[in-house]
């Protein structure tokens, strides 16, 4: 494992234990690092935060990414390439487990993390026009879908929604795209 990735990891796990409220002091010892080379990393807690967003969504967004330049991956296989590379670790579970107190104490990281998930909704949605095996949408159905896959996403960010129905993310994002793909019917 990277150091970086391990690095996020830890920060993950001690927002995990302590939420939004953790110190730079148990930042520090979780890191095995001192304070002041903690500082070195990250000038505030804002930018813990800050960057711990962005890391979490990083590798998502770049597999997505990736799909939308080619733009000629079969239906299937952009599932299962997705399914594939979707990180085993993935951090979007936790971290949307502490939404709610992002948004309560950091409301610039909440509008980061809102951001994020747009983003990431976005370009999910583009993937999809774009891709050589779905028909020519009508502007209305582009809206709709378009609507469907940012408010879903939006859904997932909010309320404990993933935990209250014993849901996660990868599997989630992963049931709307076979849904959306394929349709309900037999």
């Amino acid at each position: 494992m990277n150091k970086e990735r391990e690095m996020y990891e830890k920060i993950i796990h001690l927002i995990e234990k302590k939420g939004t409220k953790f110190t730079t002091d148990e930042l520090a010892s979780e890191l095995k690092i001192s304070k002041r080379t903690l500082y070195t990393l990250f000038p505030n807690k804002v930018a813990i935060i800050n960057e711990t967003i962005d890391f979490v969504f990083y590798e998502f967004r770049d597999s997505w990414e990736a799909e939308a330049l080619e733009g000629k991956t079969s239906l299937s296989d952009l599932l299962k390439c997705q399914w594939d590379n979707f990180p085993d670790n993935y951090d979007v579970d936790k971290l949307i487990k502490f939404a709610v107190k992002i948004r309560n104490d950091y409301p610039e990281q909440w509008a980061k993390l809102e951001e994020n998930i747009d983003e990431t909704s976005e370009l999910i949605y583009k993937v999809l026009i774009e891709n050589e095996d779905i028909r020519v949408l009508t502007s209305t159905e582009k809206k709709v879908l378009q609507m469907l896959v940012r408010q879903t996403f939006r859904c997932l960010l909010g309320e404990n929604y993933l935990e209250e129905n014993g849901l996660n993310f990868k599997e989630t994002v992963m049931s709307l795209l076979r849904m959306i793909l394929f349709g309900i019917q037999y």
